[in-house]
């Protein structure tokens, strides 16, 4: 896993932002940043270096896709108490028929997975002309390797223990192509996790204007 500050100014509260698979910074550049912001991706190892938090009185976790189950097993295992924890259009089970991707088709994705694959997918998860237009000038910087890697290794990682992250809501895109918006709310029942519903696609980000806003609104 890799850890990148997106804005470090001291400003005592910090949202560390879980980012989705194949992903980099590019993906959130136009999110105005109030606050101080520590990005985690780069999923085909969950071993990292977390930096010492405890100069911030509020911590804050955001977690986006495949973010979500990272988020779930990151920091669980570090001594750290967020105020908030926010899913957007995850699950800590991202890889199953009942609460993920269902698994064949998550397979097929992987088996797939090359330069027009990675295209294919945003394609997918983006919601109309306009998002596609916009998203193109903040695709990720990352080899098609590494990326195909990190699917691989998310798949076999994420069979093992579950943390007990406490989310405080999940944000659900109702025309989710990537994780089916009804696997979603299932999760949200078990886990007995608020529900808010989203218009658009996978790529919630275009509806909001600040990570402060996705903690808020």
């Amino acid at each position: 896993m890799r850890i990148e500050w997106l804005n470090q100014k001291g400003s005592g509260r910090v949202i560390v932002f879980f980012h989705g698979w194949g992903m980099d910074a590019a993906g959130v550049s136009h999110l105005q940043m109030e606050d101080d912001v520590l990005m985690c991706y780069d999923y085909r190892s969950l071993d990292f270096a977390f930096p010492d938090l405890g100069y911030y009185r509020c911590i804050y976790v955001v977690a986006w896709s495949m973010g979500v189950w990272a988020a779930d097993r990151v920091i669980s295992r570090l001594e750290m108490k967020p105020e908030r924890c926010v899913a957007l259009n995850g699950t800590t089970r991202p890889v199953d028929d009942e609460y993920g991707i269902p698994v064949k088709i998550y397979e097929l994705t992987e088996k797939g997975m090359n330069e027009r694959g990675r295209e294919k997918f945003f394609l997918r998860m983006l919601d109309g002309a306009d998002e596609c237009r916009k998203f193109s000038g903040q695709k990720p910087n990352r080899g098609i390797e590494e990326v195909c890697e990190e699917l691989c290794r998310i798949r076999e990682l994420c069979s093992g223990v579950k943390g007990k992250l406490n989310w405080d809501k999940s944000y659900i895109s109702e025309k989710d192509s990537v994780f089916p918006a009804q696997n979603q709310l299932n999760w949200c029942k078990k886990e007995g996790i608020p529900a808010v519903s989203l218009p658009g696609g996978h790529y919630p980000f275009y509806r909001f204007r600040s990570w402060r806003e996705i903690l808020e609104k």
